[in-house]
Order: structure tokens, then sequence, then C-alpha cells
């Protein structure tokens, strides 16, 4: 995991999903990396809602915001709350190795949203 940098951690915005139509996504790099999407208290992430990995942080995550995989991640993205993104670049790193790492943040943030998008002990996917 040594190819892993630090966590970066980001207030993400999709320009058609808040009123002041504020898009901060260009932003992200185009790069692999594990990452979690969070709801935000007090400029802190909390309640972990999604963790991933990908080739493309920046495809990902504006996939996440226009197609999420289930309605409760849907109402999250689309809805009012703010988002936070951690993430790591995983520059690098092996399939395997990867994967590891999303195990790792599952542990750690353990994901879960309800079918309205709040943040829920039970995962539904």
């Amino acid at each position: 995991m040594d190819a892993v940098s630090s966590i970066v951690q980001l207030e993400i915005r999709h320009g058609e999903y808040n009123l002041d139509q504020l898009d901060n996504l260009g932003e992200l790099p185009e790069e692999p990396a594990v990452f979690g999407i969070f709801a935000i208290i007090n400029d802190q992430p909390v309640n972990c809602r999604y963790v991933g990995e990908t080739d493309n942080l920046r495809g990902a995550i504006t996939t996440l915001f226009e197609s999420p995989p289930e309605e409760g991640l849907l109402q999250f993205m689309q809805g009012p709350w703010i988002k936070m993104l951690l993430y790591e670049k995983a520059v690098g790193l092996t399939d395997p190795e990867r994967q590891s790492a999303v195990s790792q943040w599952t542990r750690t943030h353990k994901p879960a949203v309800d079918r309205e998008g709040n943040y829920s002990n039970t995962f539904l996917w």
C-alpha cells in the first residue's frame, strides 16, 4: 500500500444538483483512486454513503451523481445534502491491492444508505 498517497478531503458539487449550480468535479484527478462519499457535519465527513475504487476518479464521481447504482444513493447524490469526498490515489496499485483498500475503507467507514438517502446501519446493496 506504499503507492497510495495520503487521503484528500474535498467537498464536491455537481452543477446540475445544487441551487447555486456550482461544480467542482473538474478539479478531481482522472486517475485511479479508492474513495468514499460522506455527508458533512461541522466541516467533517460523517455517515459514509458509499465506498469504491476506480481507474478514473472524476468519471466515477460524475457517474455517482448522474446515475448511481441504487435509489438511496440517487436520493443522496442528487438531494440537498452537502457531500464530502475522501480519496486516496491508487496509481501503481494492483487490482487486488485496490480491492483490499476498498475492504479496509468499508470496515472503517461502514457505508450505508436507506431508500431516502439517509444514513442507515443496514446495507441495501
